[in-house]
């Protein structure tokens, strides 16, 4: 028979003091719960409660539509269009986990041919940035098409944190004519934000890089909204929140420009692409530009692409370091004036009264003798005896020689500082360059010996004097009114969003540019015979039924074959509304190349102005 065991005392103990520590355990664990539960409910209450109205409502923040650009007639120049992105918002996947599994999806997207829709590497590479800029949109496909959009929506539940948004982009539905005028717009840089003056912008914004677009950022912008929407368990928008504020974005303002963009027009299509150069067409009563153009072109289209394709165009840019076509050539391009300047030194010789219309030198045979030196004509056989006129007409290099010499290089320099060449003139967009007026001064200043000898090539504008296209165009456009030197500008006025207008811009003078009508005359009939008469050097630029007068000018060129054609007119002479300058690189002679181009540009602005009468 087998005894009954009694537990001794000592494990009776053991047990019981195991019991009350797991029973004490377990009442602490109670304790811990309760003392959450308690603060969950009432002491994080408030805090709770905002963290879980959060993540079910989203702040979305309204991009303001920017402002249009139109010509002076109404025309739009600049618009926007709508560009959908294909996004990944970090802070939506809540694990590394989570992040790789919505990563394998996406690459599992393809199109109807089979094909990825993204690219792996660039896709990984913005999955492990959104770890750090959770809060940053990381756009994995810019511009996306509505085939591509409806690919990523029926897949929504599945994927996590990508989104699509919709933002405003520029559009410019003339390509890259007027591309140098209007400029372009591209995302601000980490270097522009921390500038005070962009505290408004946040990363992704589009900012005006150049031209207009950058000079009237302020105008453009606008000013954003914002509302709240209500969103599912997948991030997904399920509509708005009615008891939230809605602010909606006011659109930034319209610019209406000077240009008339059937003149630009004109101007584009008689340029050669294949020549570098520019164009300038202006009002000489009151500064307005009608058109200005650059070669090579820049369609600013390129940097509202998507990512790849603005890096291929981009890199095609960039690298064209001989044609250079970021560079506005109307107004960073600096070229010797040539005969153009012929001008500045008459107005010079007959205003100190060092010449009079009927002076004349010695004959031109083909050249001029100076000390040592043989300075040509670029007539071989000569011009013979000249007036003043006469020499404007043929354009003599000699007759002009030993006028400068009489005249001085103090005189020259200060009537063309006076017309506004060798400095900037204040055009409302950046990247205008100085020019480079020279004398004896300037030479002294910087330590330099003067020779006399240099006054031939000053005289007739070659040697280191610098001119842009804009500074040869206002200067023809003063000398021809004679009223003044007017500051060109592109601006006519701002309009609000509804049509209202904020703002009109009134013409400026900004030198007297003022000669006695004496010399006007004169310089104008000179200006009429380079065009109208039988042996005149721009003959080309001769319009039927509108008195042109200009002048041409072939710049030496040290790095062609070539001279540099220039030519600059103005019309009607006798109370001028329009004055054109254009420069031709490596083109040769100004009168051949430069002058057809200056007369279609102005028989189209007097055909348009008699067709406007008509009607």
């Amino acid at each position: 028979m087998i005894q009954p065991q009694f537990s001794k005392p000592e494990d009776q103990q053991e047990r019981n003091f195991k019991t009350l520590v797991f029973m004490c355990a377990v009442a602490l664990s109670f304790t811990v719960l309760l003392l959450r539960f308690l603060q969950l409910q009432y002491t994080d209450y408030e805090n709770n409660l905002k963290r879980a109205e959060e993540n079910r409502i989203r702040k979305v923040n309204i991009k303001a539509s920017r402002g249009y650009i139109l010509d002076r007639n109404g025309i739009v120049l600049v618009r926007n269009r709508p560009s959908y992105q294909i996004s990944l918002l970090g802070h939506r996947l809540k694990s590394n986990e989570e992040r790789d599994s919505v990563f394998r999806r996406v690459m599992r997207i393809t199109d109807s041919t089979g094909n990825r829709l993204l690219d792996s590497v660039a896709t990984k590479y913005f999955f492990e940035r959104s770890k750090w800029q959770k809060f940053k949109p990381q756009r994995l496909l810019e511009d996306a098409s509505d085939a591509v959009i409806a690919l990523f929506e029926e897949r929504a539940e599945e994927l996590p944190g990508i989104e699509i948004l919709v933002e405003s982009r520029r559009d410019y539905p003339f390509g890259s004519q007027g591309g140098h005028i209007f400029g372009y717009t591209s995302e601000i840089s980490d270097k522009e934000l921390e500038k005070p003056e962009n505290s408004h912008y946040v990363m992704g914004d589009r900012i005006g890089k150049s031209g207009l677009e950058q000079s009237y950022e302020a105008e453009f912008r606008g000013e954003n909204g914002f509302r709240f929407v209500e969103v599912n368990a997948y991030g997904r928008e399920m509509g708005p929140v009615e008891s939230m504020p809605f602010i909606k974005p006011v659109s930034g303002n319209a610019l209406v420009t000077t240009i008339d963009w059937r003149l630009q027009q004109i101007a584009e299509e008689s340029f050669p692409d294949s020549i570098r150069g520019a164009v300038v067409a202006l009002n000489p009563q009151n500064g307005e530009i009608y058109a200005m153009v650059s070669r090579p072109q820049l369609d600013p289209n390129i940097f509202s692409m998507e990512k790849k394709e603005f890096h291929k165009q981009w890199a095609r840019v960039a690298l064209d370091s001989a044609g250079k076509p970021l560079n506005n050539r109307a107004i960073t391009g600096t070229y010797p004036p040539a005969s153009v300047f012929k001008l500045i030194t008459s107005v010079a010789g007959l205003e100190s009264n060092v010449i009079t219309e009927h002076t004349k030198y010695k004959p031109c045979f083909g050249g001029y003798h100076f000390g040592n030196r043989y300075a040509r004509c670029w007539r071989p056989a000569g011009h013979g005896v000249l007036n003043v006129v006469g020499a404007l007409r043929e354009s003599c290099d000699v007759f002009f020689y030993q006028a400068g010499l009489d005249i001085g290089s103090r005189r020259i320099s200060a009537v063309a500082r006076r017309f506004g060449l060798g400095t900037r003139l204040g055009l409302d967009i950046s990247g205008e360059k100085n020019g480079l007026i020279i004398d004896e001064d300037w030479y002294r200043s910087r330590n330099r010996a003067w020779n006399q000898g240099e006054i031939l090539n000053i005289s007739i504008g070659q040697g280191a004097l610098l001119v842009t296209p804009l500074q040869q165009t206002a200067m023809i456009g003063a000398l021809a009114y004679g009223n003044g030197l007017y500051r060109p500008h592109l601006m006519k006025e701002i309009q609000s969003p509804n049509g209202t207008v904020l703002k009109k811009f009134e013409p400026e003078k900004i030198g007297d540019g003022i000669i006695s009508e004496s010399t006007r005359q004169i310089i104008l009939k000179g200006l009429d015979e380079v065009v109208n008469a039988p042996h005149g050097t721009g003959r080309r630029a001769a319009v039927p039924g509108v008195r042109v007068g200009g002048k041409s000018g072939s710049a030496e060129n040290p790095h062609g074959d070539k001279t540099h054609a220039w030519f600059a007119a103005v019309a009607p002479l006798d109370e001028p509304q329009i004055a054109v300058g254009v420069v031709m690189e490596n083109a040769g002679g100004g009168g051949a190349n430069a002058a057809p181009i200056v007369q279609k540009i102005i028989k189209g602005y007097f055909d348009a102005k008699n067709e406007t009468l008509k009607n």
